[in-house]
């Protein structure tokens, strides 16, 4: 499940892909439906938003757009305008057969709007981490965080979407817990790993407890580790420029092995770090991840090059990127997988 925290007159974008859905595209349309329930299976047909005919209801005419992704195939994206508190709040996607004139597929929990006024914690849905580093997995707080009592971190139940499986550890203080720490009690309840390895790669889940309640994210945090290479710090590739132009970086990726197809992809994520392979991002699919010098000013073109705009003297660093290929294993299950996407040299002039 995917959370959005948005404002009220402002809009957002919701995102829907799939993998094979076991009968020919021609014969799928993707609807859309909204809840006020925790699951999308929830959702009946008079909560339809966007019909398999592209019907648009009374409620949201005018306001909410439909696009295809033109760089993936089976994925789409609805982006609703003039957000109203009453909207949603919880907005699923599901595949419809018109052959028979039937849902056959759901997302399980779907995208869940968040406004400002309400209480609630929420995660970011992907981190990536090069082994041996130190990672942040984030956890954010809608109120005031000096009124944070107590945080647990959980291990996440990957199979089953739920946040309290197995607990990492319980903190009312600053003290840290073996590799675990918060990085500062009552200022950032994110979580801090150090010295992170590929078996760390598994879901995380922020629960905070306050005088008035007891609050877990409705959404964990999936920590997608890449295994340490010194070779990855050497770049393949060597571009000059002058200051002020712009300029186009490249990467690539595969899909891991025979057994997947483009059909099984689901989502690709890039994350470009800057200086080496743990440096910090001059791009991440999260812009507040992303370090200022680069923030704004850099974008993805291509699904996964960089372009860089304005290059200054600063930019005369190297560049490393890395794919997160999230690849559907049937019923509901996915799998991440994390390549090195290559390396490039800015030479500014």
């Amino acid at each position: 499940m995917t959370t959005r925290t948005v404002q009220s007159g402002g809009s957002v974008t919701i995102p829907c892909s799939y993998s094979d859905p076991g009968i020919p595209d021609e014969d799928v349309r993707v609807i859309w439906r909204e809840t006020d329930k925790e699951y999308c299976s929830s959702a009946a047909a008079e909560d339809t938003i966007i019909s398999s005919s592209g019907n648009v209801t009374e409620k949201y005419k005018g306001r909410l757009y439909r696009e295809k992704d033109p760089n993936r195939n089976r994925t789409e994206y609805i982006t609703i305008t003039g957000l109203e508190p009453t909207d949603g709040p919880r907005f699923c996607c599901q595949l419809y057969d018109i052959r028979y004139g039937n849902v056959f597929k759901n997302s399980r929990r779907g995208t869940l709007l968040q406004f400002p006024g309400t209480e609630y914690i929420t995660q970011l849905d992907e981190v990536m981490a090069v082994s041996r580093e130190e990672v942040i997995i984030p956890c954010y707080y809608s109120k005031d965080i000096s009124d944070i009592t107590k945080v647990t971190w959980y291990f996440a139940d990957r199979e089953r979407h739920y946040c309290t499986h197995t607990p990492i550890h319980e903190w009312s203080n600053a003290r840290q817990y073996g590799w675990y720490s918060l990085v500062k009690f009552n200022q950032d309840v994110s979580l801090r790993i150090r010295n992170i390895h590929v078996n760390d790669q598994r879901g995380y889940c922020c629960v905070i407890s306050t005088a008035r309640a007891t609050l877990k994210s409705e959404q964990f945090t999936r920590l997608v580790v890449a295994e340490y290479q010194s070779s990855f710090n050497l770049p393949t590739n060597e571009i000059s420029l002058q200051e002020g132009k712009s300029v186009i970086l490249f990467c690539s990726y595969t899909l891991p092995s025979d057994r997947y197809t483009e059909r099984d992809v689901v989502r690709v994520n890039v994350y470009w770090r800057v200086g080496n392979i743990t440096g910090p991002y001059a791009y991440h699919p999260y812009q507040d991840m992303v370090h200022s010098t680069y923030r704004h000013r850099t974008s993805i073109t291509g699904m996964t090059n960089l372009m860089i705009n304005d290059v200054t003297k600063a930019d005369n660093t190297s560049f490393h990127c890395f794919v997160v290929v999230k690849l559907c294993e049937g019923n509901n299950q996915d799998e991440d997988k994390i390549q090195y996407g290559g390396g490039t040299r800015l030479i500014i002039k």
